[in-house]
This record gives C-alpha cells, sequence and structure tokens, in this order.
C-alpha cells in the first residue's frame, strides 16, 4: 500500500512545482507588462515633450529671423536718417556762410 501512495506522491510532485513555476511564470509576464506600459506612457510622454520643444523652437528661429530682418531694416533706416542729417547740415552749413558772405559785403 505504501508503494501507491509513494507513486502518487510522486506523480503529484511535478505538478505541484509546475503549478508554483507557472504562477512565478505567470507573475513575471504581469510585472513585465506593468513595466512595459510604464516605459510606453514615458515614451509617449517624452515624445510629446519633445514635439513641444522643437514646435518652440520652430517658432523662435522664426522669430529671431524676423528679428534680424527688422533690425536690418532699423539699420539701413538709421544710416539714410545719417545721411539725410550729414545733408541737412551741409546746407544748412553752405546756405549760413553764403548768408554770411552777402551780409559781410
Amino acid at each position: 500500500m505504501k508503494f501507491p501512495i509513494l507513486i502518487l506522491l510522486l506523480l503529484a510532485a511535478p505538478v505541484s512545482f509546475a503549478a508554483s513555476d507557472l504562477s512565478n511564470l505567470q507573475r513575471q509576464t504581469n510585472t513585465a507588462y506593468e513595466q512595459m506600459k510604464q516605459a510606453e506612457s514615458k515614451a509617449s510622454k517624452a515624445k510629446k515633450e519633445m514635439q513641444i520643444k522643437q514646435d518652440n523652437l520652430r517658432y523662435y528661429q522664426e522669430k529671431v529671423t524676423e528679428t534680424k530682418k527688422e533690425f536690418q531694416a532699423a539699420q539701413q533706416a538709421s544710416q539714410k536718417a545719417e545721411e539725410n542729417l550729414t545733408a541737412a547740415k551741409k546746407r544748412w552749413s553752405d546756405y549760413s556762410e553764403e548768408l554770411y558772405q552777402k551780409w559781410h559785403q
């Protein structure tokens, strides 16, 4: 009678170990799935953040280009104004000199 019980115990032991292995494997699979979902979420957030930063970069690059053009236009206007001032001072000086000469003739 002992022999059949021993055989049954030996046959049941692998099933018990298999169930334990299966339970551990299921737990590991669940943990790996949760880690994968967290990594997926982080990757998605990082991609969205990168897109926002890329959009900001493009916006500010356009603003820099626009500001450079505005600066160049202001620089040209300033140069033109300086040239006009120089010409106006010369005309005033010429007319003043001419007037002085006529008064002292």
